[in-house]
């Protein structure tokens, strides 16, 4: 282990962040920037309700939780420093409405409280909405629309506005210089056949906003879309499947029991599920072939709920090498080709893990309020 770090309460989704050689920790109410080998804190910004947070060249963006609609924060990547707001939606130069805003507002023109911060090439997108995953979230939500707000990430000026239908965002991707939104009124239950399986992806074009394509039905694969390239693996509790990025047809299925985390796009060549069997790959390019399996390790994942990968590795907790015992041992480092470990390191925190990030030469793991950075055995200092 290289370090560890006490650091209270982080999200458990979005809690840690590595860019470059920075390591992000996002709590409640403070975001704190640490050197990712080192330990040494670079800043901390300190506010309220924060939930999610980016990077984008020297400007750190961080999304913060409002009563009634979301905002932007612009600090900059070197001192923390605020140097920027989002004005507030209602207020954004490139939305022209003459409606009653809060409290006071028609219910389809209040903007939704909860909020998703995406990059996209130079365009920083920020969407609102309102949930509509649960009965009782429906009844909430007040008829409230989904809206996209363009910025030029360099600038921050407002580029565009988009406003969608009554309905929540359950899904995004970005690429090929465009945004796509899945969106639902009435998703249903993660994991089962029928979750969102009728409703729509709307594809925007990231330089004005502009809508180029609605995907009928496309919502379950919000990474299918006009402008990817490639494969990406899916899983629902009684398969796995691969989805042609470019045409949203599934190239091939597997069966799989419980399947709860993938490996969203092929890495080197293999596509990874945990299932209630163990921790599999299968060939991306050859039908979705088995090619290993391994019963005695469980799982990690990273903030967007995909497994661990970094470098050609899957990490994940297992045994004490050269033995059968459980997996809560410490960390393993898995060649994704082969399912072989690679190197192992003692971790008591890999029983608790909350949330994790992994690059190359480190893998930082949050349980039990503490942050600890293992690296591999031949780059430890």
């Amino acid at each position: 282990m290289l370090w560890s770090r006490d650091v209270g309460d982080l999200r458990s989704d979005s809690g840690l962040l590595r860019r470059g050689d920075d390591l992000y920790l996002l709590g409640p109410s403070s975001l704190t920037c640490v050197e990712a080998r080192s330990n040494t804190v670079r800043w901390v910004y300190s506010e309220e309700q924060l939930q999610g947070l980016d990077r984008y060249r020297d400007t750190v963006y961080v999304l913060q939780d409002d009563l009634f609609e979301p905002e932007l924060r612009a600090l900059n990547a070197t001192t923390g420093r605020e140097m920027w707001t989002s004005p507030h939606p209602r207020l954004n130069p490139k939305r022209r409405t003459t409606a009653p805003t809060g409290l006071d507002a028609d219910r389809d023109a209040l903007e939704g409280n909860q909020g998703q911060l995406l990059l996209a090439g130079d365009v920083l997108c920020l969407l609102t909405y309102a949930p509509y995953d649960t009965m009782w979230a429906r009844r909430s939500s007040w008829g409230r629309h989904w809206r996209a707000y363009g910025f030029d990430a360099r600038t921050r000026e407002a580029l565009w506005f988009h406003e969608g239908a009554a309905a929540g965002v359950i899904g995004v991707d970005q690429a090929g210089g465009r945004i796509a939104v899945a969106v639902s009124e009435n998703p249903g239950s993660p994991g089962t056949d029928d979750y969102a399986r009728r409703d729509p992806l709307v594809v925007l074009r990231a330089a004005d906003g502009k809508v180029e394509r609605t995907v009928r039905n496309g919502a379950r694969y919000p990474r299918a879309h006009p402008g990817a390239k490639g494969t990406a693996c899916y899983a629902d509790r009684t398969a796995i499947r691969a989805v042609d990025l470019a045409t949203g047809r599934v190239r091939w299925t597997r069966r799989a029991e419980s399947a709860t985390a993938v490996t969203p796009l092929p890495t080197r060549g293999m596509l990874l599920a945990a299932t209630s069997e163990g921790l599999s790959g299968y060939a991306a390019a050859s039908g979705g072939a088995p090619r290993w399996t391994r019963t005695d390790v469980g799982e990690l994942t990273a903030a967007d709920g995909s497994l661990l990968t970094a470098g050609g590795l899957v990490f994940v907790p297992g045994p004490e090498p050269g033995t059968e015992g459980e997996p809560g041992w410490g960390l393993h480092a898995l060649d994704v080709r082969t399912g072989r470990t690679v190197w192992a390191a003692r971790s008591d925190s890999v029983a608790s893990v909350e949330a994790a990030s992994a690059a190359p030469d480190v893998v930082h793991l949050y349980a039990d309020g503490t942050v600890v950075a293992i690296a591999p055995p031949e780059r430890r200092p």
